[in-house]
């Protein structure tokens, strides 16, 4: 039998599920509301702090987008039963304008049915269950017409033009004479034949007939269709007859009559499709007239914007409109060379933003927007593809590879479909030639939850059973190939099956995942990495109030964003997660949940009774969990409790007070895992010995700026008891009397019990603060042999 002692290093690694032995000795049985920190230590977690009541009712489901405009203008979508709503981080209503209505907000369940992506002062929000179309409207169609070219002149030439057996005929003269010159100019026998065919009554009253340059235009008055034929003396070169449909560009005259249109067959030596040429006509100054690409008439050429994604824009007064956006037609080719997005016909799973352009996911495809024009998914032209065209590509695998997610990284496009990741990759600049999507990996994924970005990782949901693995993607750094990491292998039991929700903050090393399977419930993944080795990998959870239901969670920078539903009501909620945070005037921060300050909730004073009566701005769940802190009014001191009494859904506080803090009590607790002997392993690191029994006898934690903490041990079979630390340390200069202390140092406690038979878990459910930097404990131990 020997006396030893050893020491926890930190607390700082959170919850595993390995068996005890195989534990690192800074993990625990058990984290609730607490927060690891590599600076801080373990600590009890950052209290929540009350902005806004959204609504009266439950919502049953929600979504929530932040927008984060800049440093001080920030705003929070919510979109439920058909409704959209915006604040601002004050908790303050937006006006907004719905000009198109709410049909397009509609979804049973709106926590996985929207999807959205700020860009500037637009947000795109897409509702996934909605089928992209086309209008029905087609493009516009012209009547049959035609143009007869006056290419060439010569002399002693006949020029024939035959409309449905109307023949007119010039001959020119044979240029004997000198003046016989302006005879043969083009312009000249254009208006000849021009001429005679307006001149025949009987034609006249059945045909058009109208001349610009050397240009001859004929149709018919009633719109129906019509043949032309020529002649000439040239072998039929001197003319050129622009009907329907030419073969090359050159075909068509420099002059021609504003709208008219003819598609362009090209040749095999052409390279494109067929396309389609309108004459646009300069009133001011003809020469600067032109041929441009225009598209097929009579076919549809828009895309239905009521099943498009819509956009909510912040107006220049400070208010929202939300409406359908204004999509580009389109405006070049027929539907064989410029065909709609691969999306239309199809659900769009995803909407997000990449090397400036906006992109949607639908079924195996990415479609890009031209590159500026976030509007715009048609080809600009038949005969060229521009660099900054949009882009379609699909995912080629032997498995179904539907894509639901899309998400930057590392400088390329990480797409994620049920079993497997691709890349999207185009080089230094992504255009339609360059843009490649590749399988990378084969994981798995439950995709419910939204992958999410922080730092240089990605971080996505697997289902496993009634439980949910994370896994965590990266770039390895020596191969540069890309790997994802289970997050979640020491603790395979802990996050519940179903996660619909993850959010990171890269600032806060923090990633948080929600369930509905344990709705009052937030998983929290801390981590540290120093340079390409990860530090710190704790999990634990933050619970909340029963019968709480945390709806959505968002990070802005270092602020967690809550909707949460609770007693009836849905509200926003907000917790600062950063380090350093405190009260006014006090050097830490009461851990109190739901918290408001007076100026929040409506007072009224009693002078007979001398009791101010306070009416909280949200719905009161059990009145004794709340405490009251006085801040310098009514008689008491910054951080002296208010003993509040409950009646008629009020808190009767003594006396005249008009500033206060008040919130609800949570309980931070730390269950340790079972404590053993490790020894250094014969390949390095360290092995737990387990031979021999440990009679533990007592422990010491580390502790800073702690008011409050208790300590419970529970022997084998035997009644509880506490170690209690107050805060208030006889002799201290901290020791106030009316106000909170805090201390650091070391706190001993007994624990005379087995290693294994023995639970020791440190517990605080008041709202002052407590941190842990470290533990040590003593131990009988008991070995048969002496150990080589």
């Amino acid at each position: 039998m020997s006396l030893v002692s050893t020491s926890i290093p930190n607390l700082v690694n959170g919850v595993s599920q390995q068996p005890f032995a195989l534990r690192l000795s800074s993990q625990c049985d058990l984290q609730e509301n607490g927060l690891s920190s590599v600076v801080g230590g373990l600590s009890k977690r950052p209290p929540t702090r009350f902005v806004a009541k959204v609504s009266n009712t439950p919502f049953g489901s929600a979504f929530v987008h932040n927008i984060n405009r800049d440093l001080s203008e920030r705003y929070a979508v919510v979109i439920t039963n058909g409704d959209l709503k915006v604040f601002d981080l004050t908790g303050a209503a937006k006006t907004v304008a719905f000009p198109n209505g709410k049909g397009y907000l509609g979804a049973a369940s709106p926590e996985t049915a929207f999807t959205a992506v700020t860009v500037a002062d637009y947000t795109f929000i897409l509702n996934k269950t909605r089928v992209v179309d086309s209008l029905g409207t087609l493009s516009p169609t012209r009547r049959p017409e035609a143009l007869v070219w006056v290419r060439q002149g010569g002399y002693g030439l006949d020029y024939s033009i035959t409309v449905d057996g109307y023949t007119k005929t010039l001959t020119t003269p044979n240029g004997d004479d000198p003046v016989h010159a302006k005879a043969i100019a083009t312009n000249k026998i254009a208006a000849d034949l021009a001429g005679a065919f307006v001149g025949d009554a009987a034609f006249n009253a059945v045909y058009e007939c109208w001349r610009t340059g050397s240009t001859i235009y004929f149709a018919r008055r009633n719109g129906a269709d019509f043949t032309v034929t020529y002649t000439d003396g040239l072998g039929d070169q001197a003319m050129r007859l622009v009907k329907d449909a030419v073969q090359r560009f050159s075909d068509l005259p420099a002059r021609a009559f504003d709208g008219f249109q003819v598609r362009v067959t090209g040749d095999a030596s052409s390279g494109f499709d067929d396309y389609w040429v309108r004459y646009s006509a300069n009133a001011s100054n003809p020469n600067a007239s032109v041929w441009v690409e225009t598209l097929k008439g009579g076919e549809r050429y828009r895309l239905d914007p009521a099943l498009m994604p819509h956009v909510l824009v912040r107006e220049s007064d400070g208010t929202f409109t939300f409406k359908q956006a204004t999509w580009a037609d389109r405006k070049v080719g027929d539907l064989d060379a410029v065909p709609f997005p691969s999306f239309v016909g199809f659900k769009i799973a995803d909407v997000f933003f990449h090397r400036n352009r906006l992109g949607l996911v639908s079924e195996e495809n990415v479609v890009l927007s031209r590159a500026g024009d976030y509007f715009n998914f048609f080809q600009s032209s038949v005969t060229q593809l521009l660099d900054s065209d949009p882009i379609d590509v699909a995912a080629s695998h032997t498995k179904v590879a539907q894509l639901r997610h899309a998400i930057p990284f590392n400088e390329a496009l990480l797409l994620f479909s049920d079993q497997t990741q691709f890349m999207l990759t185009g080089g230094d600049l992504l255009t339609p030639n360059t843009a490649a999507i590749k399988q990378t990996t084969e994981f798995q994924c439950s995709l419910a939850a939204k992958p999410v970005g922080a730092g240089r990782n990605v971080y996505f949901t697997v289902n496993r059973g009634s439980y949910s693995a994370i896994r965590e993607y990266y770039v390895e750094g020596d191969t540069q190939t890309n790997d994802a990491a289970d997050i979640t292998a020491h603790v395979p039991k802990y996050v519940p099956g179903g996660v619909t929700k993850l959010a990171a903050s890269s600032n806060e090393d923090v990633l948080v995942a929600l369930s509905p399977a344990d709705p009052s419930s937030i998983y929290v993944y801390k981590y540290f990495w120093q340079d390409l080795e990860k530090l710190q990998s704790s999990w634990s959870k933050w619970t909340f109030a029963a019968g709480t239901k945390v709806l959505s969670a968002e990070f802005v920078e270092s602020d967690l964003w809550l909707l949460i539903e609770r007693s009836g009501q849905v509200v926003f909620e907000v917790m600062s997660v950063d380090a350093g945070r405190t009260d006014p005037s006090i050097p830490f921060t009461f851990n109190l949940d739901e918290r408001v300050w007076a100026s929040q909730c409506t007072l009224s004073y009693d002078a007979g009774a001398n009791v101010t009566r306070v009416t909280m701005p949200y719905a009161v769940g059990v009145p004794g969990d709340y405490e009251v802190y006085g801040y310098g009014a009514g008689g008491y001191k910054v951080g002296q409790r208010i003993v509040a009494t409950w009646d008629s859904g009020q808190f009767v506080l003594p006396g005249n007070v008009t500033n206060f803090l008040i919130g609800r009590r949570y309980t931070f607790r730390y269950r340790f895992s079972t404590l053993v002997i490790k020894e250094e392993a014969a390949g390095g690191g360290m092995m737990s010995v387990g031979e021999g029994r440990i009679m533990l006898r007592k422990m010491s934690l580390s502790y800073d700026k702690s008011g409050y903490f208790r300590v419970e041990v529970t022997p084998s079979r035997r009644e509880p008891f506490r170690s209690v630390f107050s805060g208030r340390v006889i002799g201290s200069g901290n020791n106030v009397l009316g106000v909170p202390a805090l201390e650091s140092g070391q706190h001993p406690f007994g624990v005379l019990g087995q290693n294994t038979t023995t639970t020791i878990e440190i517990i605080n459910d008041k709202p002052l603060p407590c941190a842990f930097l470290s533990a040590e404990w003593e131990a009988m131990y008991v070995i048969r042999s002496r150990r080589l």
